[in-house]
């Protein structure tokens, strides 16, 4: 069975995408809207948050409604404090 190796295609990376939409997004967005706005995988998009989230770019907070993650830049979370 042939397979073809793909190469990636120049552009943003995902993660520039996730972090550019959390940018444009000051109330928050969660890991579903980031998905299906990408149209990536739930697990892509995690994976790319927890690295963000390391660099300290993003920061996470409990929405206590619907008991969700929301993802914020990290400039706005410290001036809510």
């Amino acid at each position: 069975m042939p397979f073809t190796i793909i190469s990636s295609t120049p552009g943003p990376t995902t993660k520039e995408r996730i972090l550019e939409l959390i940018l444009t997004h000051p109330e928050g967005i969660t890991v579903k809207t980031l998905s299906d706005r990408l149209n990536r995988p739930v697990s892509m998009i995690n994976y790319c948050l927890k690295d963000l989230q390391g660099s300290k770019f993003i920061q996470a907070k409990l929405n206590s409604d619907n008991k969700q993650l929301i993802y914020y830049p990290v400039s706005l979370l410290q001036n809510t404090k």
